[in-house]
């Protein structure tokens, strides 16, 4: 009869390796087997398990539980160098700003063209949106989704799709100093003849609206993919038109669209208030019933919530008097965290109101937890075991830990996300800020146009891409994006479902 056997994970610098040996195996047994699956001696492997497997004779079935992904932290032989030429200066010693300098974690920016910062923040905003970007350098050139549109016309925008890939390929890469997205552009004002409009006088290109080039990419990126691209952003409306003049002439449909959009009057205050009112809207039109013109009004409720959200700050407006658009000064706050669960239909609503008790739930534990690991770091608790390990050890094993937290709270909400939820589909109501496009000045053909991304890992830590300047900056910078006069203004706003 074959000895049972304890089966679990390693996961050690990114890579994860299985391992199987026997349930009266010993940690010394399990640290010459790893030390030939990763090449990390003995005398460097920690084990982030309850005691750290110090005691080589230490039974693993005692520690280690089956199925179980059990972290390695220590530097292997083979990256090892013998000899520094200069005395090394490690990440975990430096300020903040320098460690992201020096480990070449600042994202690269886009090159002004001449009047192209429409251009520059809109892409930076399109490749911080993570299936956006994946799906955009995946795409092999060789497959588009059904449309109506003529070959000639899909080809230009294949060809936009394709420009797209290359531009993001170099911010991954960081081949440059900064991007120059050249043949990107001409391939827009090839598509869409407007980002292509002159200054009569001057002769050079004019400034552009970042939103309108939002919506036209958007077209662009649904004529290529189809659904692949589309359930990420679409959302799903219930529209009820109703005569206010004659309640039997009601007219309910289906209607869809990838952003919402805040109207802003004399009294919005708070993006909510703007994002309500513009779902509930009284037109006027001619009466199929009567012949008359008859004031309707149109009440949407959400039937489906997206992945992520966009949303439309309704900012510019045609003013005759200059013949331009004009820009809207007032100030409309937002949240970093927005519920949009009074925006849709009742029996929608319940579902998602379930999932986010659910995730509120979750993420006060994580709060908690978060709160007590800076308690025992300002303490000292934890310094004991960093102590006695080199600066690089201790950089590792802090990037481990957080890597390994991260998973654990990823798992958690994905435990309570349903199993009927559709692709590309919001489980709840709630949805965390991740990008903010701006605009500073008194109209959209002047100006300057900025984005400002959310660091992947660290909630408070924000990007300000400036064209090629890129600079690091703090939450607070972020709240006072709002409006209020011609300084950055908020015009375009990316939320991602919490919890994803």
């Amino acid at each position: 009869m074959s000895e049972a056997k304890l089966e679990f994970n390693i996961k050690h610098a990114g890579k994860s390796y299985p391992v199987s040996l026997g349930n009266n195996a010993t940690a010394g047994e399990l640290k010459s087997y790893v030390e030939d699956l990763t090449k990390v001696p003995l005398s460097r492997q920690k084990y982030m398990v309850k005691g750290g497997l110090v005691n080589d004779d230490a039974k693993l079935a005692d520690v280690i539980k089956p199925a179980s992904n059990v972290m390695l932290l220590g530097t292997a032989d083979a990256n090892l160098i013998s000899k520094p030429a200069q005395k090394n200066q490690f990440l975990e010693d430096l300020a903040p700003e320098e460690r992201l300098q020096r480990s070449n974690d600042l994202p690269i920016g886009f090159q002004n063209m001449g009047n192209t910062c429409y251009l520059n923040s809109t892409l930076q905003a399109f490749y911080r949106i993570k299936p956006l970007r994946e799906l955009i350098l995946n795409y092999d050139g060789s497959q588009t989704a059904t449309s109506s549109a003529t070959d000639s016309t899909v080809e230009l925008h294949k060809k936009i799709v394709l420009e797209l890939q290359r531009c993001f390929q170099n911010l991954k890469n960081k081949s440059f100093k900064s991007v120059m997205p050249m043949v990107l552009l001409a391939a827009l004002r090839k598509c869409y003849p407007q980002f292509a409009e002159r200054d009569s006088q001057m002769g050079f290109y004019k400034q552009q609206d970042a939103e309108e080039l939002f919506t036209q990419l958007f077209h662009s990126l649904s004529l290529v993919f189809g659904d692949k691209f589309q359930d990420e952003f679409n959302i799903n409306f219930k529209s009820t038109t109703t005569d206010s003049a004659n309640e039997n002439d009601i007219n309910v449909k289906e209607e869809s669209d990838t952003k919402l959009q805040c109207h802003i009057s004399s009294s919005t205050n708070f993006l909510k208030n703007g994002l309500v009112e513009s779902l509930h809207e009284t037109i006027e039109k001619r009466s199929e019933f009567t012949g008359a013109n008859s004031k309707y009004v149109v009440d949407k409720q959400i039937t489906r919530l997206p992945k992520y959200l966009t949303v439309q700050y309704v900012r510019f407006f045609w003013k005759r008097s200059t013949g331009k658009k004009s820009k809207i000064l007032r100030k409309v706050s937002f949240p970093f965290q927005l519920d949009v669960s009074d925006m849709l239909t009742p029996e929608y609503m319940q579902e998602k109101i379930k999932v986010r008790d659910e995730f509120r739930r979750i993420e006060k534990e994580k709060l908690e937890k978060d709160r007590d690991s800076k308690r025992r770091k300002v303490d000292g608790s934890n310094s004991s075991n960093l102590s006695s390990m080199t600066p690089r050890e201790r950089y590792e094993t802090e990037q481990a830990l957080a890597q390994s937290e991260r998973e654990h709270w990823e798992a958690e909400f994905k435990k309570h996300t349903p199993n009927d939820v559709t692709e590309g589909e919001n489980p709840s109501s709630l949805y965390e800020l991740v990008g903010v496009i701006t605009h500073q000045g008194a109209n959209s053909e002047s100006g300057h146009y900025q984005s400002f991304i959310r660091d992947d890992y660290e909630e408070d830590k924000w990007y300000k891409f400036n064209d090629d300047k890129v600079s690091i900056v703090d939450k607070e910078k972020i709240e006072s994006l709002g409006g209020g006069g011609e300084s950055d203004s908020a015009l375009i706003l990316i939320y991602k479902g919490f919890g994803l």
